[in-house]
């Protein structure tokens, strides 16, 4: 019973407290409007003298906000129409076939995951990241490639294309 009559009390106090809420605000007067003056085309004449400032943004250390997080790094200005073969496939997917010396610098045959034979020579650029054929040794091509993490920080990598021996020749 005496839980009852502590429920109903707090139901009257709610009621009591929106009743004097809602006289409270409905006591408040409302402000008069400001009386406009009409030129001759029927515009305001009050704030015809006032021009509008100009804002200038200062960016200071921060950041632009129309720029994306993801890709701050380098910008590609290649079409996928206007890449070479060998620059539509990752470096980790080629597969290296053989290296020819030659008194000009040494040549490289590698074999794309379609089955496509290429050569490559030194500064020939490979692989989707902006790889460029550093050095090619008598078992191994060594290209240097140019990756951008999420935050478009750009990072050098080198990656090594071994030879495989063949099993009879170790």
């Amino acid at each position: 019973m005496d839980r009852h009559r502590n429920q109903w009390k707090f139901v009257g106090l709610c009621f009591a407290m929106m009743f004097f809420t809602a006289a409270v605000t409905s006591a408040r007067s409302p402000k008069p409007m400001e009386h406009i003056e009409l030129g001759a085309e029927g515009k305001s004449i009050q704030n015809a003298d006032k021009t509008p400032e100009e804002y200038t943004y200062i960016p200071g250390e921060r950041r632009d906000p129309f720029v994306s997080l993801l890709r701050r790094g380098e910008q590609k200005n290649n079409t996928e129409d206007e890449l070479t073969p060998l620059q539509r496939v990752e470096i980790s997917d080629l597969h290296l076939v053989g290296i020819v010396e030659d008194p000009e610098g040494n040549k490289a045959l590698v074999q794309t995951p379609d089955g496509r034979g290429y050569t490559l020579r030194v500064g020939l650029r490979v692989g989707k990241h902006d790889g460029t054929v550093k050095r090619i040794l008598d078992d191994k091509v060594i290209i240097q490639e140019k990756k951008a993490d999420i935050l478009g920080q750009i990072t050098v990598s080198k990656e090594i294309l071994e030879l495989k021996k063949e099993e009879g020749n170790r």
